[in-house]
């Protein structure tokens, strides 16, 4: 799009006259919803997982602090709160405002002073221009795009095709490439580019999963597309970190209770690990196990037992425990005991789909929303005596061993997979977990947990790999 026909927008003049960070927040947030409103219009279409029912029915603003969706629309969206928190993040990140980044954060893991200041100098050196800053703030408000299962209906009548056992990254994608997305026809051609970048890598790494253990391996191939490209790799990091900054913002919209201290630990490393892999100092199963060994070693320190990544079981458990987002002695310990608990065959099968990286003639299984469903069953069984805790654990970990041991199973529209060398690239599928939100949610399963054991296995979305030229 040539440089005349390209659209304008208010929030691109106060980036340009350097008022983004000093603007008043509802003019601000209007300014966002005038020039992104298709946008806003298809968030408002999805309902985030994460959160019990008491939660959100404590979620609404106060007068005197509205949500942003409801300072926009007058009422609670979802996904829109989440993404206007995150992008608001980036300004308090900017303005050193630690007091509100920080408000909602529990004392004992609020994020800290110095970790702050780090964020504030990645931000600083990864935005060079009032481009990136733009492009930046583009790209937060279209991450989430492709949960509106719209989009993919829409995506059809335009096209024809079918995104047939797509993630909702991949529909996105597939949805910017035929030029869907409004938001992207504001960008120069090489911001467009960059932003395209960093989502061709979303469709196979979110910085998030990696963070939480809830992707493969396989997943950091991906960033092998990054050499030569690194700076579009720091605006989707940056993304990243303020995507999982605002993920609570339906829950807490007053400033980022999700981004303690233990996350940001976090994403440090994958920020390391993926740097790392870009450059060729490591491989994707070696930077995959920095992660798990920075959480067994932040549980040593709190007096937890030392795990090994050498150790299959160990490994599981170091997954499963950063999944958890287990921060403390007394979390793993509860974990420990519930995976112990696991009768020899569901153990053995949760140890085997824990373990597999989704290399060449291997399937691997990604539990999408893994993380926020053990929140959930945390947070509904927090009163609960210490056994009802560890039986409602146990319950999920023999669910996750039964979706994690069944990956060929409930595959619609699967496609024939080249075969090279006699190798089938690594396969990974993708099942939804929030399915067993439900169930979790019911009022019988803290007196009877068993009741995931009737749970049907989700549907698989089936992510191919691309074959690198790299071989480790």
């Amino acid at each position: 799009m040539t440089a005349e026909f390209q659209p304008m927008c208010s929030l691109q003049e106060t980036i340009r006259t350097g008022k983004f960070y000093s603007l008043d927040e509802t003019t601000f947030l209007h300014q966002i919803k005038d020039a992104f409103s298709p946008e806003l219009e298809r968030l408002k279409c999805v309902r985030a997982v994460e959160g019990t029912e008491q939660q959100r029915a404590t979620a609404n603003g106060t007068v005197d602090g509205l949500s942003p969706s409801q300072i926009l629309y007058g009422g609670n969206y979802d996904e829109v709160n989440r993404t206007l928190v995150g992008v608001l993040a980036l300004r308090w990140i900017h303005n050193r405002d630690y007091e509100r980044f920080t408000g909602p954060q529990p004392p004992e893991s609020r994020l800290t002073e110095e970790s702050f200041e780090w964020l504030r100098d990645l931000f600083e050196r990864g935005l060079e221009d009032s481009d990136d800053l733009f492009a930046l703030v583009v790209s937060m408000v279209i991450n989430d795009l492709g949960k509106d299962t719209n989009l993919e209906e829409d995506y059809y009548f335009q096209t024809h095709l079918r995104l047939e056992d797509q993630n909702h990254d991949s529909v996105l994608l597939a949805a910017a490439k035929v030029g869907m997305i409004p938001a992207l026809h504001y960008l120069t051609l090489e911001k467009r580019q960059e932003v395209m970048l960093g989502l061709e890598l979303g469709s196979e790494l979110n910085a998030g999963q990696l963070a939480q253990a809830e992707s493969v391996p396989v997943n950091l191939e991906g960033l092998l597309a990054m050499r030569g490209h690194e700076h579009a790799f720091e605006l989707k990091f940056m993304e990243q970190i303020l995507d999982v900054a605002g993920a609570l913002g339906h829950l807490d919209p007053r400033g980022s209770k999700n981004f303690i201290e233990p996350v940001f630990q976090a994403f440090k490393t994958v920020h390391e690990v993926s740097l790392d892999i870009i450059a060729g100092k490591s491989n994707p199963r070696q930077g995959y196990d920095k992660v798990l060994t920075k959480r067994g070693n932040m549980l040593y320190i709190k007096g937890f037992r030392r795990l090994s990544v050498s150790d299959r079981e160990d490994r599981a458990l170091l997954r499963l425990l950063t999944m958890g987002r287990t921060t403390d002695k007394e979390q793993a310990e509860l974990f420990s005991k519930a995976f112990n608990a696991l009768d020899k065959r569901n153990k053995e099968q949760l140890v085997a789909g824990l373990n597999v990286d989704g290399n060449v003639n291997e399937t691997a299984v990604l539990p999408y929303y893994m993380p926020a469903i053990i929140s959930t069953t945390l947070e509904n069984t927090k009163d609960c005596n210490e056994e009802t805790k560890r039986r409602a654990l146990t319950s999920l970990m023999r669910y996750l061993a039964k979706v994690l041991g069944s990956p060929g199973n409930n595959l619609t529209g699967v496609r024939e997979y080249a075969v090279y060398d006699g190798e089938v690239p690594g396969i990974i599928i993708e099942r939804n977990m929030s399915k067993a939100q439900d169930v979790i949610n019911s009022p019988d399963f803290k007196t009877n947990p068993d009741l995931l054991d009737a749970l049907d296995i989700p549907d698989g979305q089936i992510l191919q790999r691309r074959r690198t030229s790299q071989s480790w």
